[in-house]
C-alpha cells in the first residue's frame, strides 16, 4: 500500500484526503494578537481567511516542520505503509527540505519526497495524478518519477489586487513599486520553475480576466480556478474558461498562502497536454 503526504498548502478538503488516500501535514499562522493556528485540511466556511485578511500585515507563517513530517513518516510506516510524500515548491518554502531530513530520519526506507515545484493548485493536481497512478498500480519508485516529470508541464498563472503580501515574504524578485496601486493596474504573476516570476500587467477587473484566460489558451482537460477572498474575479474567469474539452474546478487558497497573497487574488493551473 502507498499513502500520499503532502502539506497543507495543497489546499485540499477532508473528502478530498479521503478520496485520494493523502494525509496533511499542516503548516501554521499567527495572527497579530499572538493567537497561532495550524492550517489542516480546508474547512467549510472561510472564517480563517477573513482573520489573515483583516490583519495581513501582521501575519505570520510557519512551514510545516521536520518532526511534522517524521511523525506522519513513523505512523504510516508502522502501518506497512510506503510513502510518496509531495511539497510545496521548494522555492517558496523550507517545507520540502523539512520532508527530507524526517525521511533520512527515518533512513528513507520505501519513502520518496518530490518537489512538487508548485503551490496550491499545483500541488493538488499532482496529488492528483499520483493517486490515479497508484490505483491503477504503479508502484512507489515508479510513481515517484512521473511526477517529477510531470511537474514540468504544470502551468499557473495569477493575479493579486496588492503585492505588499507577496513583497514581506520575500517571495518575489523585482517589479517596480506601486504597479498594482496606480490606475487600478494588477500585476500578472507565474509560477515558474517553482518560484514566482512577475509577467505583465493588466488594467482593471475585465483585463485581469482576460489576460488569465489567455494563459489558459492550448488548455484542456481539468483547470483550476483559485482564489483568495475573490469569488466575484473566480466566477466570472470560470465562466469564460468553460468548454466542452475542459473540466473548470473552483478551489480556495487556504489561510497560509493567502497571507502571501493577499485579498482578492485569483489564478488559473493546469497541466500542459503532451505535444502531438
Amino acid at each position: 500500500m502507498i499513502a500520499i503526504v503532502t502539506d497543507s498548502t495543497a489546499c485540499i478538503t477532508h473528502a478530498e484526503a479521503a478520496e485520494l488516500g493523502v494525509v496533511v501535514v499542516p503548516m501554521s499562522y499567527t495572527l497579530a494578537g499572538g493567537q497561532s493556528f495550524s492550517e489542516g485540511c480546508m474547512e467549510e466556511d472561510d472564517t480563517a481567511e477573513v482573520q489573515v485578511a483583516d490583519g495581513i500585515a501582521d501575519v505570520r507563517t510557519s512551514q510545516a516542520s521536520a518532526n511534522s513530517f517524521f511523525n506522519t513518516f513513523r505512523w504510516l510506516r508502522r502501518a506497512d505503509y510506503e510513502i510518496l510524500c509531495i511539497t510545496i515548491s521548494s522555492k517558496l518554502s523550507g517545507t520540502y527540505n523539512n520532508a527530507v531530513q524526517a525521511a533520512r530520519r527515518m533512513q528513507g526506507h520505501h519513502i520518496q519526497v518530490v518537489d512538487s515545484l508548485c503551490a496550491c493548485s499545483g500541488l493538488y493536481l499532482l496529488i492528483r495524478e499520483a493517486s490515479r497512478m497508484i490505483g491503477e498500480g504503479s508502484g512507489l519508485s515508479s510513481t515517484a518519477r512521473q511526477i517529477l516529470r510531470l511537474r514540468e508541464r504544470v502551468r499557473t498563472c495569477f493575479s493579486v489586487d496588492d503585492l505588499a503580501p507577496l513583497r514581506r515574504g520575500g517571495r518575489l524578485g523585482a517589479v517596480r513599486t506601486g504597479v498594482s496601486a496606480m490606475l487600478n493596474i494588477k500585476p500578472i504573476l507565474e509560477l515558474r520553475d517553482g518560484a514566482v516570476v512577475h509577467t505583465g500587467i493588466s488594467r482593471g477587473k475585465i483585463d485581469q480576466c482576460n489576460k488569465l484566460v489567455a494563459f489558459c489558451e492550448g488548455a484542456s482537460g481539468r483547470i483550476a480556478v483559485e482564489s483568495f477572498l475573490g469569488d466575484d474575479a473566480a466566477a466570472r474567469l470560470s465562466i469564460k474558461l468553460a468548454r466542452e474539452d475542459r473540466e473548470v474546478e473552483r478551489r480556495r487558497v487556504g489561510p497560509v498562502l493567502g497571507a502571501h497573497l493577499g485579498r482578492g487574488c485569483v489564478g488559473v493551473t493546469y497541466i500542459e497536454p503532451l505535444k502531438q
